[in-house]
């Protein structure tokens, strides 16, 4: 038998039912099937069969005392009350994975949110506010000017056209410039005004997203962005992003801007 049948099987065998009907299990029956062909096997199979099913009619006879009949007239009261909906929502599991869920709705949201604020040439004004945010008067040349007279400013001394603020700011009172070069190598001008906090960024749009987006349409557009207390407006003219940086929030600075443009 141990030659013919292998370990699974004759471990399946000990424990083999001594219903006549056919076991539901798929290996019980196959370990069954494969025993009857040995004959070495199924002696031992039918001596086992003999053997359980006298003991089962040995253990059936034995009368139950009344003590131990109190235990299973009583066994339904083992299992417990049946929770309620309440106590199955607040068990430490359904909690942990509401929970779970929630961060995972959360994070998705706020990457949503974060999706709507971006527009051609976000990722370049976002660096724009980072070096807004860490600029040191010392790196600036003083011009006290007013910003009608930067186009000029920056064209006689830096060769750069067409960098001209905007005529709604040209009452604005320039107080330090520069002209630096950003990671991708383009010509940044930066302004400082009187007005606390307030900075302008002028760079060539060259064939940035931002210049084809507004190249498609007949008027400039204002695009605003937010990062770490300093809030953007960014738009292109003639060739050239002109930005507006200042501390605070987007709605402070549409406000401003809106004032601005009366």
């Amino acid at each position: 038998m141990k030659r013919w049948l292998t370990r699974r099987k004759r471990a399946l065998l000990e424990c083999a039912p001594i219903s006549e009907a056919p076991p539901s299990d798929r290996a019980m029956r196959s370990a069954l099937e494969t025993a009857r062909t040995i004959p070495e096997a199924a002696a031992t199979l039918d001596a086992q069969h003999h053997f359980d099913v006298a003991l089962a009619k040995l253990v059936g006879g034995i009368t139950i005392p009344k003590e131990a009949e109190e235990w299973f007239v009583n066994a339904a009261l083992i299992k417990g009350p049946k929770r309620s909906w309440k106590q199955i929502a607040w068990h430490p599991a359904i909690l942990a994975t509401v929970l779970a869920m929630m961060v995972l709705a959360g994070t998705g949201f706020f990457f949503f949110l974060e999706h709507l604020h971006e527009f051609p040439g976000s990722a370049t004004a976002k660096r724009m506010l980072a070096v807004a945010s860490t600029a040191r008067r010392a790196d600036f040349e003083t011009v006290n000017t007013d910003a009608i007279n930067l186009g000029d400013y920056f064209f006689m001394k830096f060769q750069l056209e067409h960098f001209d603020v905007p005529i709604q700011f040209s009452d604005l009172r320039a107080r330090a410039a520069r002209v630096f070069e950003d990671e991708d190598g383009t010509r940044v001008a930066q302004v400082l005004f009187a007005e606390s906090g307030m900075q302008f960024f002028l760079y060539s749009a060259g064939g940035s997203e931002l210049a084809k987006a507004a190249a498609s349409s007949t008027k400039a557009n204002w695009r605003y962005l937010e990062s770490e207390g300093w809030a953007g407006a960014i738009e292109q003219r003639n060739g050239v992003c002109f930005m507006i940086a200042m501390r605070g929030s987007e709605a402070e600075l549409r406000s401003y801007l809106s004032d601005r443009g009366r």
